[in-house]
């Protein structure tokens, strides 16, 4: 409150009385910035008033950032119509009909009645089926066939008709093959060869197990020598060994008996 005493227009003493209201606006702000306001100033502006110096500094409109949930409904429903139309583009892409070539499947083809069926699945033209065959010979006129008519023809199909019988999983000799687990996805078997188990003899395969979608290895891998004694030594030295942040295990594949 302040008190002024000025002259009115005949020549007399007036007293004026004025209040002032005092305003206080408290303002919430992060720690940090809190705590940088009361560090002393320095420099030029040692004993300058507390606060920023207007004639030097540029106080900007303070921005607040208001997030939405919004977005994350809209970007789920992009990825999900994306996915959809590029599963569409495949599917088109792969599908191929035998009889006339069109984007669908050989069986719904519109056209099968006046083109004729489908020579794999029906035998002919005419939609008949062909007779059964038994044995190589069978396997060895499908094949020629086949191959007269510039098919592909299964590996174990041509096999089967050179009188090859394919190799059985449980007559394979697995005595030499070292089962490792617990591998780092980084491993190669290059590294496996040249890294862990070139110093214990000459290796017959090296082989990483790994996922058929991603390509992505699973962290196992068989490794087969081609004498059992070498097999031993690397498992006797590389068992519990740490090989790219991970402790190796390394077990026979197949149990002795």
């Amino acid at each position: 409150m302040t008190d002024i005493e000025p002259l009115n227009t005949e020549g007399k003493k007036v007293k004026i009385t004025q209040k002032v209201k005092e305003v206080i606006v408290k303002e919430t702000v992060n720690k940090e910035v809190a705590k940088r306001k009361k560090w002393a100033k320095f420099g030029a502006e040692k004993n300058a008033a507390p606060g920023p110096d207007f004639r030097t500094t540029q106080v900007g409109e303070p921005v607040y950032l208001r997030l939405g949930t919004a977005w994350k409904a809209l970007e789920k429903e992009e990825e999900e119509k994306s996915a959809q139309e590029a599963a569409k583009t495949n599917t088109y892409q792969r599908i191929k009909c035998r009889t006339c070539g069109g984007a669908h499947y050989t069986a719904k083809c519109p056209h099968k009645e006046t083109l004729g069926g489908d020579p794999a699945i029906g035998g002919g033209a005419s939609g008949s089926p062909a007779p059964e065959d038994s044995g190589a010979s069978g396997a060895a006129g499908a094949s020629a066939s086949a191959a007269a008519a510039g098919k592909y023809v299964p590996l174990h199909i041509r096999n089967r008709a050179a009188g090859i019988e394919p190799e059985k999983r449980g007559d394979r000799d697995d005595s030499n093959t070292l089962r490792v687990s617990q591998l780092n996805e980084i491993v190669t078997e290059q590294m496996i060869r040249n890294e862990l188990f070139a110093n214990f003899g000459p290796l017959a395969r090296v082989n990483i197990v790994r996922n058929r979608e991603t390509g992505r290895s699973k962290g196992l891998a068989f490794v087969q020598f081609h004498t059992e004694s070498a097999a031993q030594r690397a498992m006797e030295a590389l068992n519990g060994r740490g090989y790219h942040s991970l402790i190796l295990q390394v077990e026979f594949s197949k149990p002795k008996r």
